[in-house]
């Protein structure tokens, strides 16, 4: 388990039950590295007891009011922009 120094910024990530809260977080682990606060999805079915103990918090209100879901809207045809190629390809 991960030792936690702070979460911050709480949004639901899905209009289906409320499935997943995105967090920013930082761990004691990472912070002296790169990776000080990094983006973190917490689930009340994660295979990991940091995880569900994120969950749980941020469901209580201990990192702020969690914002709701905002769908993204939908991507327009990029089909045409994306690079094509014919014959054989080496990669």
């Amino acid at each position: 388990m991960f030792t936690l120094i702070s979460a911050s910024n709480p949004r639901y990530t899905s209009n289906t039950e409320n499935a997943g809260i995105d967090l920013m977080v930082r761990f004691a682990e990472f912070a002296n590295t790169s990776m000080n606060v990094i983006p973190f999805h917490a689930t009340h079915f994660d295979p990991h007891d940091h995880g569900v103990d994120l969950w749980n918090r941020a469901r209580a209100g201990e990192f702020g009011p969690i914002a709701p879901y905002v769908e993204l809207p939908p991507a327009s045809n990029t089909s045409n922009n994306q690079p094509q190629s014919t014959g054989t390809q080496t990669i």
